[in-house]
């Protein structure tokens, strides 16, 4: 390794070709080819599969599409959890992949297989949607478009909007940045033929009839080819496409002319499918768009032509009527992270210069703090050919290590300073200085990266995105390693002329005051070992009685719901009323609110609620972009709402980061048996609602629905020769109409739909008086086959594991005492045995946050525990002994318990994920200053004429300056981040704030322990 050092050394141009060449390389990289982007590529474990069965009850979509399809599941291996739900018209699932399964895409493929095997029935037209997320398809941002003119859309409105959202989708998708948009809340336009019923039964016309004369009459075949000179085409054709041609579509007639048209017994007229809620943004009906880039493009990019193409797009419609408000911009995030890194990375940069400037001189502080930008464009070309984007992972990841990458450059300009000081030549003190500690750096890094690989060993969503952590640290530190030991002695490379005398630097004498007091330290080390077991029995009281961990305890939400209830008896259209002096009051809030949507009928799970009911969800900007923090946005709107009139009950929730929910407490009850299912989840939330900590606490059950079962008497059939199939084609079209086909105009299916006014369909015994026609052509009121029983059934069906489930939710209050694990422990040890006992076939279990919470908690003790384990044994390898990597190790628990103190000293008595991530790479940096100062008393024989702690005080104190500038360049590049200074990061922050301050406290106690324990070791 001395003769690979003196090589570079000698050499300064070529390091310096090096150098250049690798950040003029990550340059032109990051202009060119190198990707930003929200998310790392990766595919979820997760499988959606979505399966239409019109007009289906919810029950019979269980029974029809449901279950088989389960029990297809049942037989495919590497599943860890089947949900199902079983709506009106439609079932969908949500298959779990199980993450330890070796093939994940194996067991995509036999989902595939499996869905595809069932036999559904006739109806279900269209084959199932299976689908499994990747981030790369992951929406960029969504675009809401609604009509200036129009509150609540009529035909003519929508068709306005429609139209323009179809002209602005074109033209969007024609950039090469854009590779798709998905639109939500966009009705598919029909062409409505309304028969009444009076008039056709006047006529003696059936609908089964009039349905069957659209369908045949609308003709465009191809005939075939002449057999003339130019083989000229022939095809019959005689298409209703319009009112006007509908209106003359002749039903019935004779040869005298009598005939009966389409338009004497109907209305025919241009409409949109039905939808059962309604849809709003900035108060205004809409439809909206999510917006998908092309792989090759980087999300900045691509959010950059987007808002240039609306601009462009109101300049060139300045008098439009169609409003686009832009939201969940997805670039921000990665903005911000780039922003925090240049930012605060510069400003820790020029702190780490400072630190250095005092410490060493100009010049060697310099070119210590250019391993920064080296490291990182040594990062970046690499990361860049393992096929790594930038992103807000990998971004975490260099913040990480930003202040760390300095460490072993420090090191050795501080060992070749220091031989320089001792009197040597220039030469000899760089290479020298170099080789002596390369071994204990290269185990320092070592351990840092170490510290990081259990992040690789993560399961679920989270362990996806964090997984992407551990290569970028272990790049930095390696960049950084190659430019110390290669390319920064040669920089340091003087012409200055240096005779070989020692020389006395400012810091000298605080050296020796330090070997003074680490004398007195050793000679009573009982005290010090004391004290130390005091310190860490008071942090671990702490931490087992004044500290609780969620997941996601501080992250400044962007998103606030806001659940409404108008009177009883409110349709959705008075309901959608009822909220517009809410929705003003929000939206006068431009410098704080991005955009509101609101739902009206829908929950905000997205299920199907009563129609006086809806829910609000506000975008609000990022935290530094807005002039209030949320709490106080929340306490103006809530007395503001307070007195509007008309809304009986108005809550308001924050949006919870990581939680799909946005509930604090999710409780999922298996029970196959619906009414014990009830009793049960009513029970659980009766208990909740006691608890001091808990609010909203609601069950999701379906909403429930009346329901006439028609049971049709075969032997009525048979006796007046009814065609069963008529019979339910002629239900079908009076109630739900029927499709007789579909038109294609232009980028557009028009479906022609045959049904009834819907002021006919609003009594069961009018449907009662519907004729059908028999075989023979004659007319039978449909009372007299059928019988009539009514039921009341949910409009869902939920299933979690091929059992029957309901969930209960609920929220958390502002400054609750418990946490969400605190609230699952006691729902443990209070709710569930009783329910138990009462009802033995039960299933409880946790879900959304409680659930990700308590296994990420047992995946980090996991991890620290690895952690230690391996430092431990690559310590045993470095210094051949089982001893000395303990000594290394006992800096370890005063790092956590400072962690603890840190916490509370800035009021986080609730610690999260990230604040663990940091703990963890605190453990691995927290070793190196131990590894340095052990190698050394090791390694430096010394004066045979001192005592054994003469010599470990006068060893230790030459570590003394090397491990302070290392500390303190680490502190001060990462404590900008940590109180975000110049952006903030709420993840980054907490990561920040607790390696930073951890470090110092723990390499503090370093200084102190590690020579007292290392005077007991060597004593012998």
């Amino acid at each position: 390794m001395k003769k690979l050092i003196a090589y570079f050394f000698n050499r300064p141009l070529l390091t310096n070709i090096i150098f250049i060449l690798t950040m003029g390389m990550a340059i032109f990289a990051w202009k060119n080819f190198v990707s930003k982007e929200e998310m790392p590529e990766f595919a979820s474990n997760w499988v959606r599969i979505n399966i239409s069965y019109p007009g289906a009850a919810a029950e019979d979509v269980e029974l029809f599409v449901t279950k088989p399809l389960e029990d297809e599941l049942k037989g495919v291996v590497g599943i860890k959890e089947v949900q199902s739900t079983s709506s009106v018209g439609s079932s969908s699932f949500r298959i779990v992949i199980d993450d330890n399964y070796p093939d994940s895409d194996e067991v995509v493929k036999e989902i595939k297989d499996a869905t595809l095997r069932v036999n559904y029935p006739s109806e279900v037209r269209d084959l199932p949607s299976i689908r499994q997320f990747k981030s790369s398809e992951k929406a960029i941002m969504d675009l809401g478009f609604y009509h200036k003119g129009y509150r609540s859309l009529d035909v003519k409105g929508r068709q306005e909007l429609q139209q323009a959202v179809l002209n602005f989708e074109n033209q969007l998708t024609a950039l090469p940045e854009i590779s798709s948009v998905t639109r939500s809340h966009y009705l598919k336009p029909e062409l409505q033929i309304l028969v009444s019923p009076e008039t056709n039964n006047e006529l003696e016309l059936s609908l089964t009839e009039i349905l069957n004369q659209i369908r045949n009459n609308h003709i465009r075949v191809p005939i075939g080819s002449l057999q003339d000179q130019g083989e000229s085409k022939i095809t019959a054709l005689n298409e209703y496409e319009n009112v006007e041609s509908f209106n003359e579509l002749i039903l019935r007639g004779n040869y005298e002319g009598n005939n009966i048209k389409l338009a004497e017994i109907s209305k025919i007229q241009d409409g949109f499918e039905r939808s059962n809620s309604i849809f709003k943004i900035n108060g205004h009906e809409a439809v909206f768009l999510n917006i998908r880039k092309s792989i090759s493009t980087d999300i900045i990019t691509a959010q950059e032509k987007v808002k240039n193409f609306i601009d462009q797009y109101k300049k060139d419609k300045p008098d439009s009527q169609i409003g686009i408000a832009m939201m969940d911009d997805e670039s921000y995030a990665v903005r911000n992270r780039l922003s925090i890194i240049s930012s605060n990375g510069l400003i820790g940069f020029v702190l780490i210069m400072l630190v250095l400037l005092v410490f060493l001189n100009f010049k060697t502080g310099f070119w210590v703090a250019m391993g920064i930008p080296f490291s990182m464009s040594f990062t970046l070309l690499i990361a860049h050919l393992y096929g790594y984007t930038v992103n807000n992972m990998t971004l975490a990841g260099i913040i990480i290590v930003l202040g760390i990458v300095v460490d072993d450059a420090i090191i050795i300009a501080e060992n070749i300073m220091r031989k320089k000081e001792e009197g040597l030549s220039l030469k000899d003190a760089c290479v020298e200085g170099s080789y002596e500690v390369w071994k204990p750096i290269t185990a320092s890094i070592i351990t840092t990266c170490v510290a990081f690989v259990p992040l690789l060993f993560f399961e679920g969503f989270f362990g996806k995105l964090v997984s992407y952590i551990p290569l970028i640290v272990i790049l930095m530190l390696l960049g950084s390693l190659i430019e110390s030991l290669f390319i920064l002695p040669a920089h340091l490379n003087s012409k200055e002329k240096l005779g070989n005398e020692k020389t006395e630097t400012w810091f000298h004498p605080i050296e020796r005051k330090y070997e003074r007091f680490l004398k007195s330290c050793i000679k009573g080390k009982v005290w010090v070992f004391l004290s130390l077991i005091l310190f860490l029995a008071a942090s671990s009281f702490v931490f087992i009685n004044e500290m609780s961990y969620v997941m996601f305890p501080r992250e400044e939400s962007e998103e606030v719901v806001i659940k409404v209830t108008t009177p009883k008896g409110s349709d959705r259209f008075t309901t959608s009323q009822l909220i517009y002096p809410l929705e003003e009051i929000i939206l006068k809030e431009k410098e704080n609110v991005v955009a509101i949507r609101s739902s009206i009928a829908m929950s905000r799970r997205g299920g199907n609620v009563r129609e006086n009911e809806a829910s609000v969800l506000v975008e609000v900007y990022p935290l530094d972009e807005r002039t209030e923090p949320l709490s106080k946005l929340i306490s103006r709107w809530e007395k503001a709402a307070a007195q509007i009139e008309g809304l009986e009950e108005v809550k308001f929730l924050k949006g919870r980061w990581g939680n799909d929910s946005g509930s604090a407490v999710e409780v999922q009850v298996q029970e196959n048996n619906d009414e014990n299912r009830s009793l049960i989840t009513q029970r659980i939330k009766t208990e909740l609602e006691k608890l001091e900590s808990i609010k909203e606490v609601e069950i999701d059950d379906p909403l429930i629905k009346n329901e006439f079962l028609f049971k049709i008497n075969q032997s009525q059939l048979i006796k007046l020769n009814v065609d069963p199939m008529k019979l339910t084609t002629a239900l079908r079209t009076y109630v739900e109409g029927s499709i007789a086909y579909s038109i294609n105009k232009g980028e557009e299916e028009i479906d022609v739909r045959v049904s009834v006014p819907d002021k006919t369909k609003d009594n069961i015994k009018d449907l009662l008086m519907l004729f059908i026609e028999n075989k023979n052509g004659q007319l039978i009121r449909l009372d007299k086959m059928v019988s009539i029983e009514q039921v009341q059934r949910p409009v869902s069906i939920q299933r979690d594991n091929f059992k029957r489930s309901t969930m209960v939710y609920g929220d958390l209050k502002e400054k609750a005492q418990m946490t969400p694990l605190d609230i699952a422990d006691y729902i443990e040890q209070n709710i569930f045995p009783p329910l138990k006992r009462d009802f033995p076939n039960v299933i409880f279990s946790f879900k959304g946050e409680i659930e990700d919470t308590r296994e990420s908690q047992g995946e980090f003790f996991n991890s620290i525990i690895l952690v230690i384990i391996l430092i431990y044994f690559i310590l045993v390898v470095m210094f051949d002994s089982f001893v000395m990597p303990l000594i290394v190790l006992s800096s370890v628990p005063f790092g956590v318990s400072a962690v603890v103190w840190i916490l509370m000293a800035h009021g986080m008595s609730i610690y999260g994920f990230f604040a663990i991530i940091g703990a963890l790479g605190m453990i691995g940096v927290v070793v190196n200053d131990s590894i340095v100062m052990i190698d050394k008393i090791l390694n430096d024989t010394g004066d045979n004429q001192k005592t054994l702690i003469e010599r470990i005080t006068s060893t230790a104190s030459t570590r003394l300056r090397p491990i302070i500038v290392t500390t303190l360049t680490t502190v001060v590049g990462v404590l900008p981040t940590a109180y975000g200074i110049a952006g903030y990061d709420s993840m980054l922050a907490e990561m920040m704030l607790v390696m930073g301050w951890g470090l110092l406290i723990a390499t503090l106690i370093t200084l102190l322990i590690v020579p007292c324990l290392m005077s007991i070791v060597l004593r012998d």
